[in-house]
């Protein structure tokens, strides 16, 4: 029996007389935003005016009907599934729970403090923040957090365990909010229940599984009872009787399944879940039941010695799998504000964009389970982080405690999806050990206990947990890292790449020295005019004014004073392009430059491959409409860079690459079978004119990369105007288009653009129209857009090369006419600085 409370919730600032109606899961801000007592803090600076919120207390209640079946259960427990943070929880005016972590949930039995009818449920908040500064105020040493946007001194995050980025980011906002950020229910039961469930494919071939189930049974006396499993559905012959003591106990349930269906990432094959039911039966009847989605497949990290280092890549059912993907972070700052239908268009984009892994970032929160569902069902792995970003940590025993708490709640809650692959320690917190300033700060004692505490959570409290509760799954200590819990080499584990961007380095650094997994890089751009304006006027629209600057949050001020992203991209965009006068022209330029930089280090990647086995960029969405490094802005628009991302990702790529005194034409191939193919280069003008062309046949190997030919770049005819020139390179096989690819010689800001005319015919289809364009000389980046924001097209910034027409798709409820589409190109910009 379960009742779901998640009505008729209030909500007041402690000392307040007045109640106001308050959703749940929910929080304060947002609360306060409904009933009109603050403004859109996402809108221009707005933030700063609601600071005052997170050094308030809160209360919140409700009241809840139970009838008299309810109470006649053996028992009734009350669930809270998550709550941010500091919190004491009074139930019909007795005190049952103190909690202080936003991560963990707890079960509070209750029985005996019910009422039939009506019952009072009220919790008190208490600020994060003063409770943090209380805590920072016993400690006479800084224990740093690199990005909370407060002066050192004011820096409390570390003393909570709270979602890091709400405390600001170097893309985000500081909202520090409070409340009951997940579900509560009542639930109520008899005799026994499944309190737990583990499950691990041992074995995954073609022929046969083999599954190990454990079941974890809680009994309130001793009894007798049986377990059995149905496997989609129907009867699995598989039971298992069990003779209970009072309390926990554990029956195994092992089993095979001949002919599996297995499950695959994203682009390898169907990712199958078995519908699994585990029933617990006591004289024949069902009293409790577990059901969930499984997929049977295997997963290891496989790190051996090389002639570099150390190999750091996955394998799925055996098979090694370049791993394609992003970082993510919370799709709301606000996190309970996070839909289903946000969560379902962030997986879209990531599978529409080839994508078979995410990385759930550690400076974040653990995710809902219906994202690892998703995950599940669309064939991509999670990399999970344990929350723990850019900072070190207290390292008192009730925090430590905290932080193993914390741990055993998320790797029970997430170890059953199929999707997760590997758990790590924490995001750059070992980088930042070594290679920023921290250390300074302390004396020989204080540095010493300082890492101490670091080996005792992510040397020992972590992967304990993980090995005890997960060990079919990895343990990395900390990413970036190398071998033996060592700073991150590029010879052995992961790196985070931010030699571009942070580093000033050019693209092309991207293929010099590439590590073996890259797990972090990436470049800023603005998003869309569309995005902009919801978010200020037209008299904010320059990257130096007050509201630009305010949103830009890559603050980098090392590098010059007040230096930040905004000035990055500047310094970006006049390496490779014009920079446009005007600020639409240079926000779609912005897009265009990280499209570039974007496909650049993917393709760079892929080629290293197997030397390389992974690339996850920095990041696929956004918390807030902001100037950052996502390819989907906050309102679900793909930026050029996506449309990039997605090409890259490919499963077949041809990526021809000047090396030397040499154009090498590589072939990356994901697929698990070798193919043969032809090879067709053409070397043209801007006017489509061809200056040479060849065709050969190749073949292509499985899963790596193969310079498939090489052309000596001197024998190109290309004259003395390499700015005015492009090498197309397309693979066909059995007679289909495999893939393509264009080389041109210059950057853009020297390449001698042709006035063009773009022409466009439009055909009404099933859902919005189908455009067709084309043009007489070359189009680069050809940028489509609409008066409908959310208007969705197949593809964008394109280049069109004459004779070859360009047919894109348009999604959109609205009627369109030709006119109604605005075409941009890059030829239309070739006169900025």
């Amino acid at each position: 029996m379960i009742i779901e409370i998640n009505s008729n919730w209030q909500f007041r600032q402690s000392g307040d007389n007045d109640w106001l109606p308050a959703d749940v899961p929910g929080t304060v801000h947002a609360d306060l935003l409904a009933n009109g007592i603050i403004e859109d803090f996402f809108w221009r600076t707005n933030e700063n005016g609601v600071q005052w919120i997170e050094d308030a207390d809160w209360e919140y209640r409700t009241t809840f009907e139970v009838d008299a079946g309810m109470l006649k259960r053996d028992i009734a427990e009350l669930e809270f599934m998550g709550l941010d943070t500091y919190a004491d929880v009074h139930l019909n005016g007795h005190h049952i729970l103190t909690s202080d972590n936003m991560f963990v949930g707890h079960r509070i039995r209750c029985l005996e403090l019910l009422h039939e009818g009506e019952n009072e449920l009220r919790i008190q908040f208490h600020s994060p923040v003063r409770v943090g500064m209380e805590k920072l105020q016993k400690v006479d040493y800084h224990i740093p957090a690199t990005n909370e946007q407060a002066p050192p001194d004011r820096q409390t995050s570390v003393f909570t365990r709270k979602a890091p980025f709400h405390y600001g980011w170097d893309w985000g906002p500081r909202l520090v909010t409070s409340g009951i950020w997940r579900p509560v229910r009542l639930t109520a039961w008899n005799s026994a229940r499944i309190s737990d469930l583990y499950l691990e494919t041992t074995v995954a071939g073609d022929d046969r599984a083999m599954i190990s189930a454990g079941v974890d049974i809680y009994s309130l006396n001793e009894e007798e009872y049986v377990i059995s499993l149905y496997i989609n559905g129907e009867k699995s012959g598989i039971s298992e009787g069990m003779k209970a003591d009072q309390g926990h106990n554990e029956a195994t349930l092992s089993f095979a399944i001949d002919n599996p269906r297995l499950w695959w990432t994203n682009g390898l094959g169907e990712p199958y879940l078995y519908d699994l039911s585990f029933r617990l039966e006591k004289d024949g009847k069902e009293i409790d039941r577990h059901d969930i989605e499984y997929g049977v497949r295997t997963v290891k990290l496989v790190q051996e010695p090389d002639e570099t280092g150390h190999s750091f890549l996955f394998e799925v059912n055996g098979v090694p799998v370049f791993m394609k993907g992003a970082n993510i972070i919370p799709s709301e700052t606000l996190t309970p504000r996070v839909t289903d239908e946000m969560y379902e268009n962030l997986i879209n984009n990531a599978v529409s964009a080839n994508m078979n892994m995410l990385r759930v970032w550690g400076g974040a929160i653990y995710e809902d389970d219906y994202f690892y569902e998703l995950c599940d069902r669309n064939g991509l792995l999670v990399w999970q982080d344990f929350m723990f970003a850019c900072n070190l940590q207290p390292g008192d025993d009730a925090h430590l405690q905290n932080i193993r708490n914390e741990a055993i709640y998320n790797v029970r809650r997430l170890r059953n999806h199929t999707s997760i692959a590997l758990w790590c320690g924490n995001n750059e917190n070992l980088h930042g050990w070594h290679h920023w300033d921290w250390q300074d700060n302390y004396t020989p004692e204080q540095r010493d206990f300082m890492w101490r505490t670091y080996e005792r959570i992510f040397h020992e409290i972590l992967p304990e947990v993980v090995s005890e509760l997960d060990p079919k799954n990895e343990y990395w200590s900390s990413s970036p890292s190398s071998v033996g819990n060592t700073p991150a080499d590029r010879r052995s584990g992961d790196e985070h790449d931010w030699t571009v961007w942070f580093g000033q380095q050019p693209f092309s650094n991207y293929a010099s020295n590439v590590p073996r997994f890259v797990s972090e890089w990436g470049m800023q751009a603005f998003p869309g005019m569309h995005t902009i304006k919801s978010f200020s006027m037209d008299g904010d629209w320059d990257i130096d004014s007050e509201v630009m600057r305010h949103r830009q949050r890559s603050d980098m001020s090392w590098l010059a004073p007040g230096f930040d992203g905004n000035d990055m991209i500047r310094w970006y965009m006049e390496m490779y392009y014009r920079v446009p006068e005007d600020f639409a022209g240079f926000t779609y330029v912005s897009q265009l430059l990280q499209a570039k930089g974007y496909r650049t280090a993917i393709e760079s990647h892929r080629r290293a491959m197997p030397h390389c086995m992974g690339t996850l960029y920095w990041q696929l969405n956004d918390c807030w409409p902001t100037i950052s490094w996502s390819t989907v802005d906050y309102h679900n628009r793909w930026k050029a860079s996506h449309y990039a991302v997605r090409d890259a990702f490919e499963e077949v790529i041809v990526s021809p690459v000047i090396e030397g005194d040499n154009i090498n034409i590589y072939v990356v191939s994901d697929r698990l079978d070798p193919f043969g193919a032809e090879l067709s280069f053409s070397l043209i003008d801007f006017s489509g004119n061809q200056l040479w062309g060849e065709t050969i046949e190749v073949s292509i190997p499985s899963n790596t990369s193969t310079v498939v030919h090489s052309i000596a770049e001197p024998s190109l005819p290309a004259g003395d105007r390499p700015g005015s020139i492009v090498l197309t390179a397309d693979l066909f096989s059995a007679g289909e288009a495999v893939a393509g690819n264009t080389l041109y010689f210059t950057a853009p800001r020297y390449q001698e653009l042709p006035d063009t005319q773009v022409s466009l015919s439009l055909k009404a289809v099933s859902g919005g129209y189908k455009a067709v364009l084309s043009t007489d000389k070359l189009a680069r980046n050809v940028f489509l857009q609409t008066e409908d924001p959310d208007a969705t097209f197949s593809s964008n910034f394109f280049d069109i090369l004459p004779g070859r027409d360009k047919i894109v798709e348009i999604l959109t409820p609205h009627q369109l006419a030709p006119a109604d589409i605005k075409i941009i190109s890059l030829n239309e910009l070739r006169g900025g600085r």
